[in-house]
């Protein structure tokens, strides 16, 4: 292998693929990254054998090949290199690397130890923007599990549904949905770990279409310029559709950024995870409020168009801040059915993400 490349380039393509290596396993080869040179590329492959991310980037290529070499050695050295062209060349079982007047020769592994990638499975793949990808992941994660016991909980579950995909998270106590429409006839049903789309998020630039196609384990996302391979989680995910309410008694219109801000003022006098907080509507008004035995009272209100019998309904103010930041649009509805039932929020303007938040117990 030997080749010349941009400095930026080999650091951008190392930075994106590092998090996707072991750093402890019991395997040592997961701690190297797999080089390859072809077709006037260098890709980079990465793997914790749960996550496998593989990265190209234009090389000058003198001489195709492969070779491993530690992930984390080579990601600092590239980030300390003179100058702005890179040398590399696998030689005698080390990796020599030039730039200006500096050089490195690090140790290689034998490539043929590094798990492999396995195929696309082209014929059960479809398309979607990666602006959409981004946006279903950053509008659903917040929801996942983090009780380990709850194993399909801990990602977002991706599912075919009426033409397009459903983007589904839960923790049992809030449900985040966002819906992406799709081209091509493939259909997916998987749970996909938060470790793999926390991934995905580091590669997309929202610019690009991307690839999705699964099999019974694993699920792969695929660009011209990228490919992530992901072990899916499994266990029954529940039936969300079950959880959202069709019909409500109350709805009402507020300012997104009003309402956020009222939430986090009066849950800011309350520590811990678990802040709760009382929602009242009475004519006109929606009042916040929240108590501490140890700090006191916080109450805060809005101005708005109610007109309806005096509702109040308590939530954790988190689960409220949670599902209310990830919308972009300015107006949302929360809809309430009853102090006891879910109670859902949606932007106005945009019916594609739900958030549906179960009540808890505030004292008044």
């Amino acid at each position: 292998m030997e080749l010349l490349i941009d400095k930026k380039d080999l650091q951008n393509v190392l930075k994106k693929a590092i998090a996707a290596t072991e750093k402890k396993s019991a395997l040592p080869i997961l701690s190297n990254f797999l080089l390859e040179a072809k077709d006037s590329k260098l890709t980079v492959q990465a793997t914790d054998l749960e996550v496998h991310v593989a990265v190209s980037v234009l090389a000058k290529v003198e001489e195709e090949g492969k070779a491993c070499v530690n992930a984390k050695r080579l990601t600092e050295i590239a980030r300390l290199l003179p100058g702005n062209e890179v040398y590399v060349k696998v030689e005698d079982s080390s990796l020599k690397i030039k730039a200006g007047k500096t050089k490195y020769s690090l140790p290689t592994a034998p490539p043929e130890d590094f798990p492999g990638l396995y195929p696309f499975p082209e014929e059960n793949a479809f398309a979607i923007p990666g602006s959409e990808l981004q946006e279903a992941i950053q509008k659903t994660i917040y929801a996942t599990s983090k009780e380990e016991s709850r194993f399909a909980l801990q990602g977002v579950l991706f599912k075919s549904l009426n033409g397009n995909i459903d983007t589904v998270a839960t923790d049992g106590h809030r449900l985040a949905l966002y819906k992406i429409e799709k081209s091509g006839n493939g259909e997916i049903n998987s749970v996909i770990p938060q470790k793999a789309l926390n991934e995905l998020k580091k590669l997309l630039s929202g610019l690009e279409d991307v690839e999705i196609a699964s099999t019974e384990q694993y699920v792969f996302f695929r660009t011209k310029e990228w490919i992530l391979m992901s072990r899916l989680l499994e266990g029954v995910f529940p039936d969300y559709t079950q959880v959202i309410p069709k019909e409500f008694t109350i709805e009402i219109n507020l300012n997104r950024r009003e309402f956020l801000d009222s939430v986090k003022r009066v849950s800011a006098l309350v520590e811990g995870d678990v802040k709760p907080v009382r929602l009242k509507l009475t004519d006109g008004k929606l009042i916040f409020r929240s108590f501490s035995s140890e700090f006191g009272e916080a109450v805060d209100e809005l101005d708005i168009g109610y007109e309806g019998e005096e509702f109040s309904i308590g939530f954790n103010a988190r689960y409220l801040i949670d599902a209310v930041e990830v919308i972009d649009e300015e107006e949302i509805y929360i809809r309430f059915t009853s102090p006891n039932a879910q109670t859902m929020i949606t932007p106005v303007e945009n019916d594609r993400y739900i958030a549906i938040i179960m009540p808890m117990d505030v004292q008044e």
